[in-house]
């Protein structure tokens, strides 16, 4: 008779610690789901990010280049504003000295 009443509290027991542990099992889960989750979207953001940086790069590359064909117009076009000015000043002394 003692056996049956301690497998009567026994049972009962390993019923409640099986539920528990389902329910852990269940709440595990549930929270690998969700890092899972964030993690893919934080995946997807970081993507975002190097898809933006990725064209940020390359309009910064053409703004130099055309920053750098600016400087050689405004240099070539300053060296013909020199060679005009230097034959203006040949012509002015050439008249000054006659």
């Amino acid at each position: 008779m003692k056996l049956t009443k301690l497998g009567a509290v026994i049972l009962p027991l390993a019923l409640l610690t099986a539920c528990a542990n389902t329910a852990e099992m269940d709440a595990l889960k549930a929270s690998v789901e969700s890092a899972q989750s964030s993690a893919a979207e934080a995946l997807a953001a970081a993507k975002n990010a190097q898809s933006t940086a990725d064209t940020a790069l390359m309009t910064a590359n053409d703004a130099e280049t055309t920053a750098l064909s600016a400087r050689t117009t405004a240099e070539a076009a300053q060296s013909s504003v020199d060679e005009c000015c230097a034959k203006i000043d040949r012509m002015f002394e050439k008249a000054m000295s006659k």
